[in-house]
């Protein structure tokens, strides 16, 4: 918010009504401009997944479990950032197959997914064992034991 409103109540109020930052006036150009990068810095800074041990990178295409990096295939990245990203959410395998495939329309299976899976728990060792999980009929989410 760039404003000439400068109380104490103004600015809590505009910072509680979603306001990522509140400037006001008078306020230098140098000023303006250096906040005005800082939050498109923030903007493309990429989307950070956290669960748990779990920190997913969507910018980076990278996922750490305990500070060590996963190596992942492309799959099993957007299958884990999906379920990380709504956690005890269930995507059914139809969901998951409609990800990966995208506008390509390659054919992807659900015995595919299934197989995906697998990988996945294995890679992520005791904490894929732990969390990711199976809704018999339906198809997999993220949680569990807590």
């Amino acid at each position: 918010m760039l404003t000439a409103k400068s109380s104490e109540y103004d600015i809590v109020n505009g910072l509680d009504c979603g306001a990522d930052d509140y400037i006001t006036k008078p306020f230098g150009n140098r000023i303006l401009i250096a906040r005005i990068k800082a939050q498109l810095r923030k903007a493309n800074s990429g989307k950070l997944i956290v669960y748990k041990e779990l920190v997913i990178n969507t910018l980076t295409h990278t996922a750490k479990l305990n500070n060590k990096i996963l190596e992942l295939t492309y799959s099993e990245f957007e299958i884990l950032s999906s379920l990380a990203g709504y956690p005890e959410r269930v995507y059914t395998r139809s969901e998951l197959i409609s990800m990966l495939r995208g506008d390509d329309g390659y054919d992807i299976t659900e015995r595919a997914i299934d197989v995906q899976i697998v990988n996945l728990r294995r890679k992520l060792g005791d904490f894929g064992a732990e969390y990711i999980k199976t809704v018999r009929g339906i198809g997999y989410k993220l949680g569990g034991a807590e």
